[in-house]
């Protein structure tokens, strides 16, 4: 007898409502759905040849108590309902064949097929458990996917958006449980982009080869120590087939311009060798508008008592990447491989702004026209060798990784003062350009060791090395006349950065028992850190960092667990970051990097609780988490009354949270998935030397995601999401209400599928801000022109079984997400 364990899903989509009478809707639905579950077997009984069989018996029992039986059909289906959950054998009897009997762990609803032979013996089982779409693993939740609608005509950016706890914008923004700076892996390797790039990475893959999503918001040693927004891990189902697979995808939006983008991704498998691409190219322009209001406490002779500040202008961004893959697999046990990866960028950004100055019996105004532009490249190799040592399990890993960035941002700013009465130009106030070259190199090497100790039981260990070199050369120039420029050594400089870091891991997992597991290890980090600014050494550190991480799982009978979870991280600046280089909005408002910013410590505590009730799926959490030395962006006034924002370490942040997930299949056409997050926020600190911060805030969002059969048979779907955010505070700042939307229209046909897509609907998703900075007051309000409406077409190619390609969790991903 031959067992094959299949897990098969419900449809799902995650959406969001913000109004009180249908939040309250979905809690009475939640609480209708608590009830003791009565679940299900069907199956199909069948020859042999796969011909169905009819009038087989069949029973089941409990013990020694019938519960029931059954007689499959002139298709050879059967179905037992409202079966309580527990232990059960299934008994199959006919003269034909011989009497069979299965266990059956009976947890939630259940397809077992039957292949009979003609001699009387029961040839092979198949067993196709209905997992639960949500659930608790020891370190991550999963979301199940595989089987399920969700996937069909999908790509992977698709499903992300719909996954618990996960909120993404329009921008390609990722946050967990409301935080951001989120690592996406593949397969548990490393595929860390940014914005458009991640999200046209991701849209370039289709979701048919999707078998979950794993959120882990405490991630474990193993991982790098790098960044507190948690980890997004991709789990796509192995399959070994030759063949070519691939799919294409085009798009076009249109918000108050026009953008379009296209992907290309394709995997062809022969025998040993494995070749693998995607490609992007993006297109995105949007007209963003700000308001600023400046309240001076303490005006002067040269400060305003305020200041508005109104600005519109174009962005637009042309992104391209590529990359290519090929592996060589030597024998079953051996394998290797290299990926030569592109990606470029060239943005554009065109800003006029507007200035108003009121000072006491008098206003000054002035106009600036701003221009940035960034254009940068790329490249980057990876070596990686795959090994299984022995048939006990132990395996090798072991990669190199190589990478080279160059970037150019130059960027051209002139104010002119204008006439109070007539708004005439006067003369010019403020002309100057500036340049920003920067390099970036990078060489790392790491290895990992699974080694399985005895049944249930395995340690893991790991080395990495990673060496960087970051150099700036920043040169403003004022504008004298005619054609002639002169170079401003005041606000010019030559910054350089080195950085080496080591790092080595070791983890236990046991799997006690049906009933408890446990997780523990520790990752040990030194960083070496040397700045120079015009030759002189400003930074220079040596640390070494102790990342501790540990789990305990409990496993009810009932399938109920509860988890708890500690974990350890750090958050480095990004190499942009510590560049001094200035990006200014007028000539009395910029923003400034940091090159004296220390990296941050995140610890995080957490217990989950899952359960499934019916067709209703639930997780419950509680956290708490410390960030110590947080780096923010706060802004300050120098004597002039020049407003500067500036990333700083300012002090501490503790949080304090609460979730609740919910996911059920009200009725065949209709899924609805829910999350309610609440927290409560204190930050304290000071920066500037003389402005404190003590502040106290509550968090509340809603999240709801829907998803409507239309036609089953016309293969017509729509998905409602919206995502609304509350007003909070953090750290100084008073974040307003935030409702995000969309409403999509899906249809597929064969290898094709139509997508119409229209977003921010109501114009609500906006930044307002309230800064409060010692004797400075901000207003702002910023719309990075969101509202919007798209068409996606999409095709699949080749064979949809081909064994995708190898995902490895290359270094040169971890310096990217510093880069950007």
């Amino acid at each position: 007898m031959k067992l094959l364990t299949k897990p098969a899903f419900c449809h799902y989509h995650f959406s969001s409502q913000c109004r009180l009478m249908a939040l309250a809707t979905l809690f009475l639905t939640i609480l209708c759905q608590l009830a003791t579950a009565q679940l299900t077997i069907t199956g199909n009984i069948a020859n042999k040849n796969r011909q169905p069989l009819p009038y087989i018996a069949v029973s089941i029992r409990q013990g020694k108590s019938l519960i029931a039986t059954t007689i499959s059909d002139s298709t050879g289906h059967y179905r037992f309902q409202n079966i309580q959950k527990g232990a059960y054998h299934l008994l199959i009897s006919h003269s034909s064949y011989k009497d069979s009997s299965i266990p059956v762990h009976l947890w939630a609803d259940t397809t077992i097929n039957l292949h009979l032979d003609n001699e009387k013996m029961l040839q092979k089982v198949e067993v196709t458990g209905k997992k639960p779409l949500i659930q608790m693993d020891l370190d991550r939740l999963r979301f199940n996917v595989t089987g399920t609608e969700l996937v069909v005509g999908n790509n992977i950016w698709d499903v992300i958006e719909k996954t618990p706890l996960v909120t993404t914008s329009s921008d390609g923004g990722i946050r967990i449980s409301g935080t951001s700076g989120v690592a996406v892996y593949i397969n548990n390797k490393k595929k860390v982009l940014s914005g458009t790039a991640l999200k046209s990475y991701l849209s370039s893959m289709p979701a048919d080869n999707l078998e979950a999503i794993e959120v882990i918001t405490t991630p474990s040693s193993k991982y790098d120590a790098e960044g507190g927004g948690g980890i997004l891990n991709i789990v796509t189902k192995k399959k070994k087939e030759d063949g070519l697979d691939g799919s294409i995808s085009l798009t076009d939006r249109q918000t108050a311009t026009n953008s379009q983008s296209a992907n290309v991704f394709f995997n062809n498998r022969s025998g040993k060798w494995d070749l693998y691409s995607s490609s992007y190219l993006v297109n995105r322009r949007r007209k963003p508008e700000s308001d600023h209001n400046v309240y001076f406490q303490q005006p002067g002779n040269e400060i305003p008592l305020s200041r508005r500040i109104t600005a519109d202008g174009l962005n637009r961004s042309l992104s391209a990447g590529a990359n290519l893959g090929i592996d060589y697999q030597f024998n079953k046990d051996h394998i290797a491989g290299l990926i030569m990866d592109y990606s470029g960028n060239d943005d554009r950004k065109r800003r006029n702004a507007g200035s108003h100055d009121h000072y006491a019996g008098y206003d000054s105004l002035s106009h600036s026209e701003n221009t940035d532009k960034l254009n940068s490249h790329t490249y980057s190799l990876n070596l990686n060798y795959e090994g299984r040592l022995d048939t006990h399990g132990k395996k090798l890993n072991i990669d190199f990784d190589a990478l080279n960035y160059t970037s150019r941002n130059t960027s051209l700013s002139r104010t002119n003062a204008l006439d109070a009465a007539t708004y005439d130009p006067l003369y010019i106030s403020d002309y100057f350009r500036s340049s920003a070259p920067q390099h970036v190199k990078n060489q790392s090497f790491k290895a990992d060791f699974h080694w399985p100790l005895s049944s249930g039981v395995n340690i893991d260990f790991g080395i990495r090395s990673s060496f960087s070199q970051i150099d700036n050369d920043l040169v403003f120039e004022n504008y004298v006349g005619g054609n002639s420029w002169a170079k401003d050594f005041s606000r010019s400089n030559l910054f350089s950065y080195d950085e080496n870091i080591n790092a080595s891991y070791v983890q236990l997992n046991q799997k006690i028992n049906g009933t408890w597991a446990y997780q523990i290890g520790t990752r040990l980090e030194n960083t070496i850190a040397k700045g120079y600014l015009e030759g002189e050494k400003v930074v220079n550190r040596n640390y070494v960092n102790v990342f501790p991480t540990g789990y305990l799982k409990y496993t009810t009978s009932g399938k109920k667990t509860y988890t708890l979870a500690v974990s350890s991280r750090i958050t480095r600046p990004g190499y942009w970051d510590v560049n001094p280089f200035r990006t200014y909005t007028t000539n009395k408002a910029y923003f400034e990097g940091n090159p004296f910013l220390s990296p941050s410590k995140y610890y995080r505590e957490e217990l989950s609780h899952s359960l499934n009730a019916g067709k209703g799926s639930y997780i419950f959490q509680l956290a708490a988490s410390q960030t110590l030395n947080e780096i923010y962006a706060l802004p300050f006034e120098d004597s002039a009354g020049v407003v500067i924002n500036k990333k700083t370490n300012y002090g501490n942040k503790y949080s304090y949270s609460g979730a609740v997930i919910y996911y059920n299949q009200l009725k065949k056409w209709w899924q609805l998935s829910a999350t309610v997050l609440t927290g409560y926020i204190v930050s304290k600190g000071k920066y500037s030397s003389n402005i404190s911060i003590d502040n106290r805030s509550f968090l509340l969002s809603f999240s709801t995601n829907q998803t409507f059969t239309i036609s089953k048979k016309q293969r017509l779907t729509g998905n409602l999401i919206a995502n609304n955010t509350f007003p909070f505070t953090i750290v100084n700042t008073r974040v307003g209400n935030r409702l995000d939307t969309e409403l999509r229209i899906r249809k597929s046909a064969g290898a094709f599928s139509f997508t119409l897509s229209a977003t921010d609907l109501f114009r609500s998703n906006k930044d307002v801000y309230r800064v409060q900075a010692g004797d400075l007051l901000l207003k702002q309000h910023y719309y990075n022109d969101t509202r919007s409406l798209a068409f996606i077409l999409s095709y699949n190619f080749g064979k949809s079984t081909v064994k995708k390609k190898r995902d490895r969790d290359t270094e040169f991903e971890n310096i990217k997400s510093r880069i950007i």
